[in-house]
């Protein structure tokens, strides 16, 4: 298959808020990705991160609520791969204290729930969450396009918050 020598680097996509279809948004933004030229070992990372990311904004950011949306906006910044999963905030993310690490979690020292944020970091070169200008949760994803000696994907320090 042949590509256009000037791709396109930007793509959106709208969910419903229903479980499952963060399947469908996992296989367009793959192929995106493999088109961006995102590793292929990647690309299993960014589809496990991308569902986890958008299963929490179905449930904890748009609370199961069937007339609301996830919004997936995905753009190249300098030689990563960007994608923000946006839902429409019906519980805004407030982090209570420190969260507690996996190995104090499986100890049995909080609930098993809320390890996908753990788990979407260890998966993308950068992830956290970012200010929106109007009403809802945003979640930043990043990964690197191509294997490089560059450090990290922020072409804008500190505007996110890791994870």
């Amino acid at each position: 298959m042949t590509y256009p020598t000037n791709p396109i680097t930007s793509m959106e996509l709208i969910l419903p808020n229903e479980l499952g279809y963060e399947l469908i948004a996992r296989d367009a933004v793959a192929a995106f990705a493999w088109r961006l030229g995102v590793p292929i070992d990647r690309i299993d990372d960014l589809k496990t991160a991308l569902c986890e990311a958008c299963i929490n904004a179905i449930e904890h950011g748009n609370s199961l609520k069937p007339d609301l949306h996830v919004e997936i906006l995905c753009r190249v910044e300098d030689e990563c791969l960007v994608i923000e999963v946006c839902d429409e905030g019906v519980r805004p993310f407030a982090p209570k204290a420190e969260p507690l690490s996996i190995v104090e979690k499986l100890a049995g020292m909080g609930s098993l729930r809320g390890m996908g944020l753990m788990l979407i970091s260890q998966l993308c070169d950068e992830s956290g969450f970012v200010s929106r200008d109007d009403v809802g949760n945003c979640f930043r994803l990043a990964f690197q396009r191509h294997r490089a000696a560059s450090l990290g994907c922020s072409s804008n320090p500190g505007s996110h918050v890791s994870v």
